[in-house]
Parts: structure tokens; sequence; C-alpha cells
């Protein structure tokens, strides 16, 4: 009995203490996987080989991390003096991301390329620590330049929203002529024979045999004197300078002259020589492409933002000429299948360069306005949001959480977080990032140091 009691015991107590045990190997063995970070994003961890998910770099040994810290610390807490030089008297070279790493003049650091710059000798001292302000991280400015820092000082800008759309070219039908008869008749002789001729202002488009129209004619002969004659065969369709001729010679015309009132192109043709035309029947159409039309399809979320007289430029793809232009008109239906709002715009086309049916792009630029802006490439994007890293002098930066509004021409508003006349970095604040990770002030980024 006293040997089956003592049994049940060992079974158990076995399978706690094995399941302890595996516990405490998993544990161990996360721990030991993740023994290599990455020097541009400590927060970044893995196991011998693997590579940072966000820039892609090596991950190193913790105790590279450790004697990183250390270093940067010592550096910190001490003031540049004269440089470093080795037993035999040479300068020592270090690397500024990784102190730890000593080498000679044109050596780059084994970790992050970055070439080695001459290690100054400091002292015990740590005055000026205390003045220190708040979430920021020295650089020393012996390697600013190396970093390739470059600062920008905040600013209002003129600018607004860049909406982008597709385009086609259409004839402006506020340019196309109609010619036509009022009188019933026939084409006696057609000067123009098919669709594309071009004509001048003044050509001779057709001659019209038409009684009714030689009436008419005789009676404007007859009373020329007064005005309503003239007009009446303006009403059948005779332009100023065919009445002008019918004046000058005195007797009507049995073959009525037509000419182009317009210069332009023909478009359509309805009659043959000697073709009969019945009363108000259209004999030919012109066009007039000095200037066009081009419809954009803008999407419904955007045209919100544009207003007509809104500045707009074309640019055609296969040429990449481009033409300044406003907004003529804003369609007040949209397309329910396209999702889209038709945009006219009109461009001057004198040669002819901009043909029908031609697609193209265009670019609106909306709601204008002063903003509070920095360039784009100044502003950096972390799992906190969007932020920048403000130079305070002396060496000192500090990164600062903003707020982004709308983006255009290389500036990236800013709503919220920096004022008028803080200076940021521009350029190489990736590098100065890194820093600020490796010295810890991304944990004062908890608040807004800006207005």
């Amino acid at each position: 009995m006293r040997v089956l009691f003592f049994t049940l015991i060992l079974f158990a107590f076995v399978p706690g203490a094995m399941a302890a045990e595996n516990s405490s190997a998993v544990a161990q063995s996360e721990a030991q996987a993740h023994t290599h970070y990455c020097p541009m994003h400590p927060e970044e961890t893995g196991m011998e080989g693997d590579n940072c998910p966000i820039c892609g770099m090596h991950l190193v040994p913790m105790e590279d991390k450790a004697m990183d810290m250390d270093a940067e610390h010592e550096h910190e807490m001490h003031s540049p003096a004269a440089p470093t030089k080795d037993a035999d008297g040479q300068q020592v070279y270090i690397c500024p991301m990784h102190p730890h790493i000593t080498g000679e003049e044109g050596d780059n650091c084994p970790i992050c390329g970055m070439h080695l710059v001459p290690k100054n000798e400091v002292s015990g001292s740590h005055e000026g620590h205390e003045d220190k302000p708040e979430g920021a991280f020295l650089i020393d400015p012996s390697y600013i330049q190396t970093l390739g820092v470059k600062t920008h000082q905040v600013a209002h800008h003129e600018f607004g929203r860049n909406i982008r759309a597709f385009g086609r070219v259409a004839p402006s039908t506020r340019m196309e002529y109609a010619v036509d008869v009022r009188t019933k008749g026939w084409i006696v002789d057609l000067a123009v024979d098919a669709v594309g001729d071009t004509v001048k202002k003044g050509d001779l488009l057709f001659t019209y045999y038409s009684p009714d129209l030689m009436n008419a004619q005789s009676d404007f002969l007859i009373g020329s004197r007064v005005g309503n004659a003239a007009q009446r065969l303006r009403l059948y369709g005779m332009d100023d300078k065919a009445i002008a001729e019918l004046k000058e010679r005195g007797k009507f015309f049995e073959e009525t002259p037509f000419y182009a009132v317009v210069d332009g192109t023909v478009t359509m043709l309805n009659v043959r020589k000697g073709g009969h035309v019945n009363e108000g029947g259209s004999v030919l159409k012109l066009q007039d492409f000095s200037k066009v039309w081009v419809n954009a399809d803008v999407p419904i979320r955007d045209v919100q933002f544009l207003e007509v007289g809104a500045p707009a430029t074309v640019t055609m793809p296969e040429t990449g000429k481009a033409y300044e232009t406003k907004i003529d008109f804003i369609h007040p239906v949209n397309d329910s299948k396209s999702r889209t709002v038709p945009v006219r715009l009109i461009l001057d086309n004198p040669d002819g360069a901009l043909k029908p049916e031609t697609y193209v792009d265009a670019a609106f630029s909306a709601n204008i306005k002063s903003r509070l802006a920095v360039p784009s490439e100044a502003v950096l994007y972390g799992k906190m949001g969007a932020y920048v890293i403000e130079d305070l002098g002396d060496g000192y930066f500090r990164p600062v959480m903003v707020k982004t509004g709308i983006t255009a021409d290389g500036l990236t508003e800013i709503t919220r977080g920096l004022s008028h006349g803080q200076t940021i970095v521009e350029t190489g604040q990736f590098m100065l990032d890194a820093e600020s990770n490796l010295k810890g002030g991304m944990a004062a980024m908890g608040h807004d140091h800006g207005q």
C-alpha cells in the first residue's frame, strides 16, 4: 500500500516538472533567438544572419549595442578637446555611430559603412549637461557634416491640393459653323469636295442656283436703300461679302456665291456638285481648331476642391508639351459608371498640335492658400506617427511629433507640432533618427514640442 502511494505521488510530480522544464527551455530558446539587433532601429531584434525589416541592414550582436550605448554615454558626458592619438602618435579614427570601431583615415565602419572620423580626447567634466534641452540628444559638431545634415526653417508657403485626371481633346462647339441654305435649289459648283479640306475666311465654298434667292436679290436691288432688304438676304443665307458684290455689280446672281465666314476645316459635307438641296438643308460644317476643349474626368471626391477659373495644366504624354489654362466649366452631372465628373478646359491651339480624341493628362492646383509647410523629405514616419527632427542649436537635436495635411509640390503641410521660424533637419535626418533611437531620444516623443 505504501509503495502504491509513493508511485502515485511520483506520477503527479513528474509531468509538472517536465512542463516547467519545457517552459524554461522555450523561454531560454526565445531569449537566445533574439541575440542580434539593428544599429539603425534598435527596437528590431532577431537571430544571427537576419536583416532589419525596416532598413534591410544586417543585425549585429547585442554586445555591440551595449558597447555603443556605453561609448555614446561617455561621449555625451564630456566635451570635445584635442585629437586623440595612439601610442605611435597617429590620429585615431572612429565610427560616429559605433564609437568602439576604430581604424585609419579613409576606412569605413564594417557595421554601417560610414566613413570613420577623427576621435577627440575628452575631459572628465560634465559642464553644460544640466542645460540639455528636454528630449534632446547631442551630436558632436565635428561629424554633423559627415552625417550630411542640412536644415530648413519652417515657413508658410502658397500651395494647394494637387488633383490629377485623364482628359480627352474635343472640338469646341463654340468654334463650329454650319453652312446651310434657306431656299430650295441646286449646287452648281463645289469649291470644297472632301471632309478635311481647309479654307480661309472669304474663300468660295460653292455656288447655288435658287429662283427664290434670285427674287430676293432683285427686291434688294430695287429697294437697296431700305435696310431690311439686306437683312432679308442674310436670312436667306447670303453673307456680307456676297451682298457687297451684288450691290457693286447691280444685278442679281443666277449662281449665288457662298463664302467661308471663318478659317476652318470641313468636318461635314452633305452635298455633291449638281445635287438638289431642300429649303433649310445643311450643306457643310466648318470647324475652327485654333481653340479646343479638353474634357477631364475628375473623381467625384476631388470635385469639391475645384472651381471655375482655377488654374490647370494639360500635358501631352507623347511629347511632354504642357499647356497652362483655367477651368471653364464643371458639369453638374457625374458619370455613374466611372464615378467622375467632366471638367472642361479651353486651350489655344494655333499650330493644331492638339488633335481631337487625343488623350492627355490634366493637373489641377486646388484650394491654394498660405500653409505652414516643410519639405516632404523632412517628415519621417514611425509607429507613433509622423515626426521631424528639430535642430535646437549647439549640436542638440530632438524628434518632434507632427500632424500633416496635404502634400503637393514637394511640400507637406504641418497642421500641428511646429510653428513658423523653427529649424528642422531636411536631409540627413535618417542618421540623426538612428542616433536618437540609440540615445533614447524617442522616449520623449509622447508630447508635442511645437504648437
